[in-house]
């Protein structure tokens, strides 16, 4: 009898030992666990940490605490992001850090704070994220999480990759259109603009639109100027990156500085205004000065308070030796950080906000989707009474415009030589186009190198 007791003890702790093995390799097999990220910024096949559950395929499964980073406010991530990806995953905790003149980047990252995701522009990728070593390519976890990046519009991608490696994904995009403003035109008989319109035919509607009349100076065409510098239809760039100077006193800069900047503003009347006080917005949509406007579709979302009574829009004008070839994107971007421990969790998020679930939502809301998918852009604007009214095609006329070459000092160049000097100086008639962009790249050239010697 004790021989028999003694054989049952021994059957059982074997079967116990056989049936922790098999647990134990379930639990790895679940996890996926793999050896943590290498220092090339690039994803190990899982950064998932003790404690995170990245592995199932319910959302509601999903569990980790994310930190995000960006410059937009917090109320407006909210609203933009966060409620939906909490509707989606009810176990993602979200932190989110605004960044702030005294919150900046370097200043978080200082303080020992691991940041997962970020939002970001094309632009702020290589001016803030690839310094501070956070840049990633998404290429192995796109793979290993099934993400589709094929409906993505191509042309959304090329300026966020790297060594031809992508590394942010687009989340929405602010196309640029041409408002206008059709009491103007019908006050002065002028046929409304249309989608195809090139920059010629524009300017001809121009011209019979500006003119002083009873003492009020009306202006036919005008635009956000450093806006539309970043997304000119001829790609042109800023810097050559090879050796960080200026180059816009070229051919390209020429053409697009002739073609509206020099054509548009030739009235007498028009310069002595812009001598007097600067051409802006309220121009166009307080004063009701300006016929047509170009600046992005943001306007859209606030139409009660930011535009006309009686507006709409037109595909931004096209060049005639580029036909159908519209601005370059302007779109947000979320990351991954390379220095994140939860990359898994943060994928799973990421090939939410591409899908055509979540893009369908905020393409009602009036924010424009980087998908190809015809369904998706049909939603555009949708939830706002005047959809049906508008010519809300126009936001999808064409293709974009390949992306220019990017470099941290393009913004130098915009702002300070570009927008606050050679567009002015050519408005008001004080300078020529040759001269003006002579002038610009030597101010830029002399501004990067007073930010690399503080560097």
């Amino acid at each position: 009898m004790i021989i028999m007791v003694r054989k049952m003890i021994s059957m059982m702790v074997s079967l116990g030992l056989i049936l922790t093995v098999l647990s134990a390799c379930a639990s790895n097999s679940g996890n996926n666990a793999e050896p943590s990220q290498s220092a090339s910024n690039t994803p190990s096949e899982s950064a998932t940490p003790e404690g995170t559950n990245a592995g199932t395929g319910n959302p509601a499964d999903l569990k980790a605490d994310l930190t995000w980073f960006g410059l937009m406010g917090p109320e407006q991530f909210e609203e933009r992001y966060n409620q939906y990806i909490k509707q989606k995953f009810p176990n993602i905790n979200i932190t989110y850090i605004n960044q702030t003149d005294e919150q900046k980047l370097e200043q978080i990252i200082a303080s020992g704070t691991q940041i997962d995701m970020f939002l970001s522009s094309a632009g702020e990728l290589r001016e803030d994220y690839v310094p501070a070593n956070m840049a990633l390519d998404l290429t192995p976890l796109l793979e290993k999480h099934d993400v589709d990046i094929s409906t993505i519009e191509p042309a959304y991608l090329e300026p966020v990759k790297i060594d031809g490696n992508v590394n942010l994904l687009p989340i929405t995009d602010n196309k640029f259109v041409m408002y206008y403003n059709k009491g103007i035109f019908d006050r002065f008989g002028v046929k409304y603009p249309w989608d195809g319109m090139t920059w010629d035919e524009a300017l001809e509607l121009s011209k019979q639109i500006t003119r002083n009349e009873g003492g009020k100076q009306y202006i036919g065409l005008w635009m956000s100027p450093k806006h539309y510098l970043r997304v000119a239809q001829n790609s042109a760039g800023f810097i050559d990156p090879e050796t960080n100077k200026a180059t816009v006193y070229n051919d390209q800069w020429k053409f697009i500085f002739d073609n509206i900047f020099y054509n548009f503003t030739r009235d007498p009347g028009l310069q002595k205004r812009a001598g007097e006080e600067w051409l802006a917005h309220k121009d166009f949509n307080k004063e009701f000065l300006v016929g047509m406007y170009v600046y992005t579709s943001g306007w859209m979302q606030s139409a009660d308070t930011s535009l006309a009574m009686d507006w709409d829009i037109a595909a931004v004008p096209t060049f005639k030796d580029m036909p159908e070839v519209n601005t370059q994107p302007y779109a947000t971007y979320v990351g991954i950080s390379a220095l994140s421990k939860n990359q898994d969790a943060a994928m799973q998020v990421l090939k939410f906000l591409i899908s055509e679930e979540y893009q369908t939502i905020i393409s009602k809301k009036g924010m424009i989707t980087p998908l190809t998918t015809q369904s998706v852009r049909d939603a555009a604007f949708a939830d706002y009474p005047f959809a049906s009214e508008k010519n809300i095609g126009a936001l999808f006329y064409g293709k974009p415009a390949p992306s220019r070459v990017l470099t941290r000092f393009d913004e130098l160049v915009i702002e300070n030589a570009l927008d606050q000097d050679a567009v002015r100086q050519i408005a008001m008639g004080k300078l020529d186009v040759n001269t003006a962009l002579r002038n610009a790249e030597e101010l830029a050239n002399k501004l990067i190198q007073e930010q690399l010697a503080q560097n």
